[in-house]
């Protein structure tokens, strides 16, 4: 998986690969986005300048958090 930089400014990572780790088909993943049911934050994980970003997505009860290096890989992952 990989956390990429979008032509808007954003940050994407592959929804298939996500819906994955959600349980969920990648078009109820895109569904629920649509509905406002998903809750995605992205912010730098470590204060030391490291260059890690976490990501966490929640959806229902079900979480995935990633932990990214500053070339967009992916060097962790938890699920709650």
């Amino acid at each position: 998986m990989r956390l990429t930089f979008g032509h808007l400014g954003d940050w994407i990572v592959d929804p298939r690969e996500l819906a994955a780790r959600l349980g969920v088909s990648t078009t109820e993943l895109k569904r629920l986005q649509r509905r406002g049911e998903v809750d995605a934050r992205i912010k730098d994980a470590t204060e030391d300048g490291d260059g890690l970003t976490r990501v966490t997505v929640r959806l229902h009860s079900q979480s995935w958090r990633g932990l990214f290096d500053r070339h967009g890989e992916l060097v962790g992952e938890e699920q709650a």
